[in-house]
């Protein structure tokens, strides 16, 4: 008899290499190595700093994936930069991830893990890489602008992201899955890219960049040119999930406008108009990744007001997670641990990272279709 109950699935989950093994498969950069936010993904990760290799990514992903509670994890692989001229750049790209290397891990777990693809869109060959990874079972392509430096406003952008309407198994969408808004954990060697994952340029934007010394300005962005390429590939048919709902991660409020970029009210706009109809047979979602976070809580109630099927689950491991609604029985575990010297307790939680993130959204979103949405979308 079939299992015909929603599926839960974590569709933002990160994995890596340092490329002493599988060199061919990936690599973390020596700078990224030195970056503070490398440091907290391995503590999040329960990784030793002085033990990173293939190896121990490999069995720490394999290890939580296996052991979390969610039907199904998408593993998002992570295309290099590739110039205008349409090589590939491995050198400009502080980490990458081949898509194999996903694929490899599903021979150990099976359909627990699904292929998150990526494929540049400035790749000569993009359109036949696509169809590859899609008949080996991709369930979305995944972009991060800023990080495989490439602009949303290039009309090349807009025809591989209007090619994803048909790329799906049977001719059907391949869902996009857009990074928008900051983005703090896969850093650019380009000091003009960051602004490449913005869908709009406010005023405090401009005022923030030209604060910035003038090698290090960041890109202006287009937001017509950026809106005509995400209108042309919705009238096409295709699905757009944007990540993080655009949210800035540090500040919110009047103050945040000041301090931080965030696209949340465009996306807001596109989940509003996509679920009226108004965005033609392409679809808009967005996730709520990175979410668990005393930061970006204080969007819980607007998040709260979005169009019920228009969110979809994920982690964003090993992004940090926080116990948000933690009760006098964790808290006094967690003492009890510090006591014994695992300071680290006081903000990693003992838990399965997944199952972390489930826990405390579920706990802010009780009964919400987000954290089974995304299987409306598998093949």
């Amino acid at each position: 008899m079939s299992d015909a109950r929603p599926k839960r699935v974590d569709m933002h989950f990160h994995v890596g290499l340092l490329g002493d093994e599988h060199p061919h498969w990936g690599r973390l950069a020596v700078a990224y190595r030195r970056r503070p936010t490398y440091r907290i993904f391995l503590l999040y990760a329960g990784i030793d700093a002085d033990r990173v290799s293939d190896r121990t990514l490999r069995e720490s992903a394999l290890r939580i994936i296996e052991r979390c509670s969610m039907d199904h994890v998408v593993c998002l692989a992570l295309d290099p930069v590739y110039d205008d001229a349409g090589r590939r750049r491995e050198d400009l790209s502080e980490l990458w991830v081949d898509n194999d290397y996903v694929l490899d891990l599903r021979r150990e777990l099976g359909s627990k893990i699904l292929l998150g693809a990526s494929v540049h869109p400035f790749d000569p060959h993009f359109r036949d890489r696509v169809k590859k990874y899609a008949d080996a079972g991709a369930v979305l392509l995944k972009w991060l602008p800023s990080a495989q430096q490439f602009n949303l406003a290039d009309p090349r952008v807009g025809r591989a992201m209007a090619s994803l309407a048909t790329a799906g198994r049977g001719g059907g969408p391949l869902p996009l899955l857009l990074h928008v808004g900051p983005e703090y954990a896969i850093p650019t060697t380009d000091p003009r890219s960051p602004s490449y994952d913005f869908l709009s340029w406010s005023f405090w934007d401009e005022m923030r960049n030209r604060l910035r010394r003038r090698a290090r300005r960041w890109h202006r962005p287009d937001p017509g040119a950026i809106r005509r390429n995400l209108e042309a590939a919705l009238a096409s048919g295709a699905v757009v999930i944007f990540a993080h709902c655009g949210l800035p991660y540090f500040t919110a409020g009047a103050l945040g406008r000041v301090l931080e970029h965030s696209d949340f009210p465009v996306v807001r706009r596109y989940l509003e108009r996509s679920a009226a109809g108004a965005t033609g047979p392409g679809r808009c979602l967005a996730d709520v990744s990175a979410c668990a976070t005393p930061f970006r809580q204080e969007f819980f109630p607007e998040i709260a007001k979005l169009p019920p099927g228009s969110l979809v689950f994920g982690s964003d491991f090993p992004t940090p997670a926080f116990e948000l609604s933690a009760g006098a029985t964790e808290a006094v575990r967690d003492f009890k641990a510090m006591l014994e010297g695992h300071l680290e307790r006081i903000i990693v939680p003992q838990d399965n990272l997944v199952d972390v993130n489930y826990r405390e959204l579920y706990h802010a979103f009780p009964g919400h279709p987000m954290f089974t949405n995304f299987s409306q979308l598998l093949p």
